[in-house]
């Protein structure tokens, strides 16, 4: 006995090769037959055994709810059409299958021909079909296609325009369209292996289509392409297709947890507005990994490796990256072009052919930025306006750890960007904000900045094989840092009107600080144990400041100086006033192994300093009209004040214990008055 859904016990029957034609006709199953000379009435849910052999010029038109069962091998020849919710199983099939009812189910037959499906709710299931003129039509809603072959479609695969349809577990190869094109709405294509497809190998234009764990391979097209929106594509392994692995250009795709290799052009390629990329692996495809065109996209928990142009490519606006891997990609790991990017958790973006991230449209946002190491180019790479950019470590990276040339940049907490040819960060756009940043071992600079109005603070400038800091922009302000053992300068300024304050330089080659840009103010400042602690060839104020153990002068002002309030000592050479109009005031100058200050330029203002046992003279002016002020100049090596000055003026200071005069003018027409001088060795008081 068979029971059919909606029915009752029928009664078992046997046909033969002749005998089934007595119930099957085309115009449908008789109401009443004979069998072996007993006549009998048909009822719903009666079944009829075929026994083996070959049945020719089959025309049958199933009207009614019963089920057809092959007794070993059974070979219909010819058109079946199933009106009535019917079954067949365990036939071979040459010609046409037509499951027009409600509710029909097919199984484990094999049909060399056409299977059309245009009932609701109907079942096929471990059945084979091969070589049709045309795909496996599904025109009904509801369909169930599972666990079947289906090989050498002269079109498609399977083609559904019916709604809601599952067709799981089969294996579509050699169609000479898509292995599976959807239409209807609602459906679902699970667990397939579709290759060979002389097409894509699942095309979706419906809404609310998913694509789930299916094998997806060496197909003409593209692996998976959807349009509709609302598609769901997850789990699925996309190998070796001609086109693109997956495309979708639906609006709010979900594209989940694929793998995705060997494309002939990208891996995914997302055009569709508000959709997510998530948990990809997305590897040696030919263009790029991911590409995104749409906005308000979303690429998450990612890894995109070995791909021929760009690990991720986004144009898209909005679009946001977060926890991904995108490394040894032959151009940049993450490329995006859309504005408002937002970059978020990137665990690598390493071993790249060009940059590890690119950002080219305005206001993007990069937040923990974990390894960027070894990119051919930069590391990170913004150039669009507007910029934040927060917790970033760049590593070995082939030019600049970080460069931007974006106006407004907001750079800040840099863990460390150390090893890179060119600079650890290079800032080329206006108003940069460079806070908390750690750059060192760059065999460039530390920083390179040339933007106008760029603020830098709270940095390790440590064993750049250039400058800790340069910068070149005007309005340039620097603040709060320590810039240490750099081959060449720790802080070098050539814009003018730059601002350096509490900057410890220590241990560099060159100058501690070096200015190049006039109207500088250094305020607040300990430059040790560089060639020259503070060197200036434009004008420059200095404020507060501290310079030591370097190895030329303190302070070495090849321009117009203004030294207030310092302290110079145990440097070579103490303050060298090179610029006319230079004022050196209320500062110390000691124990420096030559002169204390010495005044080249003329109109130099050197008051209320104190100068004491330095190891040449404490204060030398040789510019004409220098005007030497209420200065104590006690315990040097040579004169306390030595003065070749033309019309100099020389009034108020004291000069005691030097070991040549105290003060020594030799300058024509200059004036001497209420100076005191003590204890010196050759002579108080000497005009030459």
């Amino acid at each position: 006995m068979t029971l059919l859904s909606g029915s009752s016990y029928g009664a078992d029957y046997i046909v033969d090769n002749t005998t089934y034609l007595q119930v099957f006709t085309p115009g449908g199953v008789q109401g009443t037959f004979t069998l072996n000379g007993t006549e009998h009435t048909l009822e719903d849910g009666d079944t009829f055994t075929f026994l083996e052999g070959i049945y020719d010029t089959v025309n049958m038109v199933i009207n009614r709810t019963i089920s057809l069962v092959a007794s070993g091998t059974v070979q219909l020849n010819g058109v079946i059409d199933a009106i009535a919710p019917s079954s067949i199983t365990g036939f071979s099939v040459n010609g046409t299958v037509n499951l027009r009812g409600n509710g029909c189910n097919l199984s484990s037959t094999n049909i060399t021909g056409t299977l059309n499906i245009t009932g609701n709710s109907s079942r096929v299931n471990d059945s084979r079909i091969l070589n049709p003129a045309s795909a496996v039509m599904v025109s009904g809603d509801n369909v169930t296609i599972t666990s079947s072959y289906i090989n050498g479609s002269a079109s498609h695969g399977i083609v559904v325009n019916g709604r809601n349809a599952r067709i799981q577990g089969n294996n579509i190869t050699n169609s000479n369209g898509s292995g599976i094109l959807i239409h209807g709405e609602g459906c679902l294509a699970e667990g397939n292996t579709i290759y060979l497809s002389g097409g894509d190998g699942v095309t979706s234009d419906a809404s609310g289509a998913s694509i789930i764990r299916n094998s997806i391979s060496f197909n003409s097209g593209d692996g998976i392409r959807s349009s509709g929106n609302n598609s769901v594509i997850t789990n699925n392994t996309v190998l070796r297709n001609n086109g693109t692995g997956i495309y979708s250009s639906g609006k709010n795709a979900t594209i989940n947890s694929n793998t995705v290799k060997y494309s002939g052009g990208d891996g995914i390629y997302v055009a569709g507005n508000g959709s997510t990329v998530q948990g990809c692996y997305v590897q040696n495809n030919t263009k790029n990994g991911i590409k995104i065109t749409g906005s308000g996209c979303t690429v998450s928990s990612s890894y995109t490796y070995y791909n021929g142009e760009n690990g991720i490519y986004s144009t898209g606006d909005n679009t946001s990256f977060r926890y991904l891997d995108s490394s040894f990609n032959a151009r940049n790991g993450i490329y995006s072009s859309g504005k408002n990017a937002s970059f978020f958790y990137i665990t690598s973006a390493s071993y790249n052919g060009e940059n590890g991230i690119l950002s080219t449209g305005p206001s993007a946002s990069m937040q923990i930025i974990l390894d960027v190491t070894s990119n051919s180019q930069n590391g990170v790479s913004s150039r669009g306006d507007n910029a934040y950019i927060w917790f970033v470590e760049v590593k070995k990276n082939g030019m600049n750890g970080i460069h931007s040339s974006g106006k407004n940049l907001y750079l800040s907490y840099v863990k460390n960007a150390t090893n890179n040819t060119l600079s650890g960060i290079n800032s080329t756009g206006i108003n940069a904000r460079i806070l908390d940043v750690t750059v060192n071992l760059n065999r460039g600079n530390g920083i390179y900045s040339s933007g106008y109005n760029t603020t830098i603070a709270y940095f390790e400038a440590v064993n750049n094989l250039g400058n800790g800091l340069w910068i070149s922009g005007g309005r340039s302000y620097i603040v709060e840092g320590n810039t240490t053992s750099n081959r060449q300068n720790g802080v070098r300024v050539n814009g003018p009107d730059a601002i350096v304050r509490s900057v410890n330089a220590t241990d560099n080659t060159a100058s501690g600080i070096a200015i190049y840009g006039k109207n500088a103010i250094i305020y607040n400042c300990t430059s040790m144990r560089n060639t020259d602690g503070v060197y200036g060839i434009a004008s420059f104020r200095m404020i507060l400041s501290r310079t030591s153990a370097n190895r030329n002068c303190g302070v070495n002002a090849k321009g117009t100086a203004t030294i207030e309030q310092c302290t110079v000592y145990g440097n070579r050479y103490g303050i060298y006033a090179g610029g006319a109009n230079s004022v050196i005031y209320s500062s110390s100058i000691s124990s420096n192994r030559g002169y204390g200050v010495y005044a080249a330029g003329s109109s130099a203002t050197i008051y209320r300093n104190t100068v004491q046992s330095n190891g040449g003279d404490g204060i030398t002016a040789r510019g004409s009209y220098a005007k030497i002020y209420y200065n104590t100049a006690n315990r040097n090596r040579g004169s306390g004040i030595s003065s070749s000055s033309y019309r100099a003026v020389i009034a108020y200071n004291r000069a005691s214990y030097n070991s040549y005069y105290g003060i020594y003018s030799s300058g024509k027409k200059t004036t001497l008055a209420k100076n005191s001088a003590a204890g010196n060795r050759k002579r108080n008081i000497r005009r030459g």
